[in-house]
């Protein structure tokens, strides 16, 4: 069946959701529409099976954590081994193994902590960088994004002296009940790229930082890659004025290499925040990975980081299936990911011209996006709502014709991706493109 329209089981069973499920969603931003999820039944490999029996390419892979794709048989066997086993308990005798891997692989990860969301272990991170340097403030930039907590999701700058983000009117990411000035109490804010404004903030304001919290290629931000030297100029930066530098590597972790973007770019953080992709997409899993000197304030206990669930024995079994598989013969199914996406992406260019719809893609091939435009974002600052506007309603185009792309347009393949996945994504990509060409031309 062709998924172009929707269909009532699917319809029925979100009104049947929104009696007591908020929206009938199970998380959602401040954005100008009501979305209809879509409910899956089955998945296998790189395809989902919803309600209604339609089939789907799956290049959403729940926000790229999905990375080894559906069903794979050596995942699954191993958690259905630690399902066997041992399910709840603090520790088990398989812990070692993915921190060992973890350790091999990710260059800052001298120790190890594992926790279960991006957003509880970006702020032990925050927390740590504060108790390490004993300043309170850090540096986050522009559209970047670190997690739904009060002190870190959203705002923009409105004084350039002070580069303070507050909340603004419109913000898709901004929410009611935010602690009152927990931003700008907090943090600083700036444009990403920018060596020049990076060195001149520094020279003023380093002094007071804790830390500079940055993704190393800004994947939320339209995956723009660091221009030429501006992480190593970031690097040394923090180290002259004492800063603990934190790359947030939610995404980019192991989707651009086992090693994460830090051992592709070839720049070393002091702590680094990992989760989606290194379960495997499973299991919620997030880690912590830093310095032994500042990772030891939790090993003295004068840092807390708490939870019930951190490194529980299913999310071990996960992390220890996940690396084992992609860091295989030399990375060997990342790098075949990695060729197909990059066929997926020309594909698209190509029907989107055939199409006559301005399109680019940008980013490395496991974490990339694709725009509505004639060149590549530079900044993050160029994401802006009319340009997110015109990569949703292609997004959403394509997503009637079967092919799943997060709706702000980034496109997360997985290890199973065939070539008969790329001959799908043909066929359906041109008929998408061409209706999303006509409406993007009606609105704007």
């Amino acid at each position: 069946m062709s998924p172009a329209v929707a269909q009532s089981a699917n319809l029925d069973y979100h009104e049947r959701l929104k009696r007591l499920l908020p929206g009938g969603v199970h998380y959602n931003f401040n954005m100008p529409w009501e979305e209809v999820p879509i409910h899956f039944v089955d998945g296998r490999k790189s395809r989902l099976f919803d309600m209604d029996g339609n089939e789907y390419l799956d290049l959403y892979a729940r926000f790229g954590a999905m990375i080894l794709g559906h069903g794979n048989e050596e995942y699954l066997d191993a958690l259905q081994e630690a399902i066997g086993r041992v399910l709840c308990v603090s520790h088990c005798d398989f812990d070692a193994e993915p921190l060992e891997l973890m350790n091999a692989h990710i260059p800052s990860a001298e120790m190890i902590r594992f926790g279960l969301s991006g957003t509880e272990i970006l702020q032990t991170a925050l927390r740590l960088a504060r108790a390490y340097t004993g300043r309170n403030r850090f540096l986050r930039f522009e559209n970047h994004y670190h997690g739904n907590a009060d002190n870190i999701m959203g705002g923009r700058v409105t004084d350039p002296k002070l580069p303070v983000p507050v909340d603004f009117r419109g913000d898709y990411k901004g929410t009611a009940g935010r602690a009152t000035g927990v931003m700008a109490d907090q943090s600083y804010m700036l444009p990403w790229n920018d060596t020049e404004r990076l060195e001149a903030f520094f020279a003023e304001h380093g002094e007071e930082l804790s830390s500079v919290l940055t993704e190393p290629v800004c994947v939320n931000g339209g995956s723009i890659e660091p221009a030429p030297g501006y992480l190593e100029r970031l690097r040394a930066l923090c180290t002259e004025h004492g800063v603990v530098l934190i790359f947030d590597e939610m995404i980019t972790g192991v989707r651009m290499g086992v090693g994460g973007a830090q051992k592709k770019l070839g720049v070393t953080p002091d702590l680094t925040t990992f989760g989606k992709a290194i379960g495997g997409g499973g299991v919620p899993v997030s880690a912590l990975v830093g310095k032994r000197e500042i990772m030891a304030l939790l090993e003295s206990k004068k840092v807390i980081h708490a939870g019930t669930y951190n490194g529980y024995p299913l999310g071990s079994a996960a992390v220890k299936a996940t690396f084992s598989i992609l860091s295989r013969d030399d990375e060997a199914v990342l790098h075949a990911m990695h060729r197909r996406a990059a066929e997926l992406q020309s594909i698209l260019v190509r029907e989107a011209q055939i199409a006559g719809l301005p399109l680019i893609v940008q980013g490395p091939p496991g974490v990339a996006s694709f725009h509505c435009c004639e060149t590549p974002l530079e900044n993050p600052g160029q994401y802006d709502f009319d340009l997110m506007s015109k990569d949703i309603i292609v997004a959403t185009a394509l997503q009637r014709h079967g092919v799943l792309i997060s709706s702000i347009s980034r496109i997360y393949p997985n290890a199973q991706l065939s070539d008969e996945d790329l001959e799908f994504f043909q066929i359906r990509a041109r008929k998408a493109l061409g209706e999303a060409k006509q409406s993007i031309d009606e609105i704007f």
